[in-house]
């Protein structure tokens, strides 16, 4: 009996859900726990400040800026996750009501045609920007400590590539959920994998 030269639906599917998927969901998982040690960063460096300011009457030059620039970062370090758990605010009481193969179609487009192009621009458009801060050892000239803002910018280009990878990945999953509703968790259902 001669084999097909193509490849079965479910082949690719299965591929998909178990190979292609599960690693790219663990870059967005790895950035937050990168977030989560930001945070603990940012806690630890607000408790120092209160303490050396009110208790020493000592306040520092570094503590504001550290703060801004972590909490920055980590909204979008554990931005791609936050998608991949379905935890972002959605208002999708209408769309709910749509058939389950219509909902898949309505994200699939959503991602590909207004999200992902966006992503696209605001990484790159970071990304050089964290180049030229890397390359001219910008400062940041707004406050007394003046840090280099490298780090800050690059962190910020981090989270919106993670959350581009991630944002392909639902693509991927919601283009699995048009060709078979069963295969995916249904949109805005709340339900995801664990890892």
């Amino acid at each position: 009996m001669a084999r097909s030269p193509f490849v079965s639906v479910d082949i690719v599917k299965s591929l998909l859900l178990r190979r292609v998927l599960p690693p790219i969901d663990a870059i967005g998982y790895g950035l937050a726990i990168l977030a989560m040690g930001q945070t603990v960063l940012l806690n630890l460096v607000m408790i120092y400040e209160v303490i050396v300011r009110y208790g020493f009457d000592a306040p520092t030059l570094w503590a504001n800026d550290l703060t801004y620039m972590t909490n920055g970062t980590l909204f979008l370090l554990g931005a791609a996750w936050t998608l991949r758990m379905n935890a972002h605010v959605r208002i999708d009481f209408l769309s709910t009501l749509f058939p389950v193969r219509l909902q898949h179609f309505i994200n699939l487009a959503f991602y590909v045609c207004l999200f992902l192009p966006l992503i696209w621009y605001v990484g790159l458009s970071q990304g050089q920007k964290a180049w030229r801060a890397w390359v001219k050892g910008e400062l940041q000239n707004m406050s007394a400590w003046e840090p280099v803002v490298w780090p800050f910018y690059t962190g910020i280009t981090i989270g919106v590539v993670g959350l581009g990878i991630q944002v392909v990945a639902e693509a991927i999953r919601h283009a699995i959920g048009l060709a078979d509703p069963e295969a995916v968790p249904r949109p805005g259902s709340g339900e995801h994998v664990q890892v």
